[in-house]
């Protein structure tokens, strides 16, 4: 099943799309009234299987600043003006995890009655793809819906998984780790170019799945006078740039450790520093790749940050899909994707599904719209805020949907 119609306000990521997969992507801000009604009218007259979104998540994430104001917030919203204008079968929405506790709750809280008055019966849960074999760490919010009134699972994890930071051991098979991953590509060049494979280093059975039937791959290059590269040597595995010695450290480093408490709240309360410069470790999955992986994640093994490339390996991309843009769009490309091997586990569970209901719409439902469940963590404990956001959905499922729909505009 192709996509039949795509947009996103990067144009580079547009161009990155079409490149890729054969068919237009529109460059457009969703948040304006006139982007709303050219997707709208590319989509055609009959409603589509499904809408795959994962609006701007900047706004939502721990990694930065976190504003109620933030703009880029309400484009989650106009998500909805789509959903209702289209009726899709099936939806999916993606975000980071911060959503779960923005604005004490109310966000995810609110985006969850909305998706019930519009009709759609779903599921919220925190997942983390590693668990679907994918060689890094990543947690999501998970939002999958139907308007057929059938009830269902999300695919549960296959996979355990250990980056240090984040781990699973269920018993499962381990997810590939870093160097399982990355270990067959070739050395790096210092600016862009072709590189091929280098027959000597054989690919793990992951690695192998990616590899480009062409025998060479783009993208892979480090350069020498990086900063990351001048730091490399004094970090060991595991190690930040707190671990280094104290005539590397300057004022620089020193106001980013001091980022996030300096409005004085304690340390142990706003989750610590960012980390900065780190070397990964080999043998573990990789931390979470973001925009900032190829400045700030060091190779296991080499005095180097890690390559465009390796950064789009650690996110499933094949080493066939060549991306459009400069190495700063190219790095935000790759950090902000949902994983296309986390996609397509979620997109053949939902075939699945569709296809245990028979198709059509005239079948007997089996369930209401509104919240069927949620999981928002693994862990044996919730922090405050994230049980205060657990009792406002466990609300909503008990209470239902009785408010009146809140029509979403499409400027949000």
């Amino acid at each position: 099943m192709k996509p039949s119609v795509a947009a996103d306000i990067d144009p580079d990521a547009a161009a990155t799309y079409t490149r890729n997969l054969g068919t237009d992507c529109l460059t457009a801000d969703l948040s304006d009234d006139a982007a709303i009604e050219e997707v709208i009218n590319r989509a055609g007259e009959q409603p589509p299987f499904m809408i795959v979104g994962g609006p701007p998540c900047q706004g939502f994430s721990t990694a930065g600043p976190r504003s109620a104001q933030d703009p880029r917030n309400r484009l989650i919203f106009n998500y909805l003006s789509l959903v209702e204008r289209l009726s899709p079968r099936w939806f999916l929405f993606e975000n980071v995890e911060g959503i779960l506790t923005s604005n004490g709750g109310s966000d995810v809280t609110r985006l969850a009655r909305e998706l019930a008055q519009l009709g759609y019966a779903f599921r919220l849960e925190k997942v983390n793809f590693a668990g679907f074999g994918l060689p890094q760490t990543r947690k999501r919010v998970i939002i999958v819906g139907n308007r057929i009134g059938r009830d269902f699972a999300l695919p549960p994890a296959f996979c355990s998984y250990d980056s240090g930071k984040s781990k699973s051991h269920r018993g499962l098979p381990p997810s590939p780790t870093l160097l399982a991953a990355l270990s067959d590509l070739p050395e790096p060049s210092t600016s862009e170019r072709r590189l091929s494979y280098d027959p000597r280093l054989q690919p793990s059975s992951y690695a192998c799945s990616l590899r480009s039937m062409t025998g060479d791959v783009a993208h892979h290059f480090a350069p020498v006078q990086s900063e990351a590269a001048k730091i490399a040597p004094f970090l060991k595995p595991g190690q930040t740039m707190k671990d280094l010695p104290d005539d590397l450290q300057h004022d620089s480093w020193r106001r980013r450790a001091n980022r996030r408490v300096a409005d004085g709240t304690p340390t142990e309360r706003r989750g610590g520093a960012p980390a900065g410069f780190k070397r990964l470790s080999g043998d573990l999955n990789s931390l979470t790749i973001t925009s900032a992986a190829p400045r700030e994640f060091i190779h296991p093994l080499a005095d180097r940050p890690l390559t465009l490339r390796e950064c789009a390996r650690l996110q499933a991309f094949p080493d066939s899909f060549e991306f459009t843009g400069k190495a700063v769009s190219v790095a935000r490309q790759i950090g902000n994707a949902i994983p296309p091997l986390a996609a397509k586990v979620l997109a053949e569970a939902i075939m699945a599904e569709d296809g245990r209901a028979g198709g059509g719409m005239a079948q007997a439902r089996s369930v209401q719209p509104g919240l069927l469940g949620f999981h928002l963590t693994d862990a044996g404990g919730m922090s405050p805020a994230l049980a205060h956001t657990a009792a406002q959905l466990q609300n909503l499922m008990h209470h239902g949907v009785a408010l009146p729909l809140f029509r979403v505009a499409a400027n949000g």
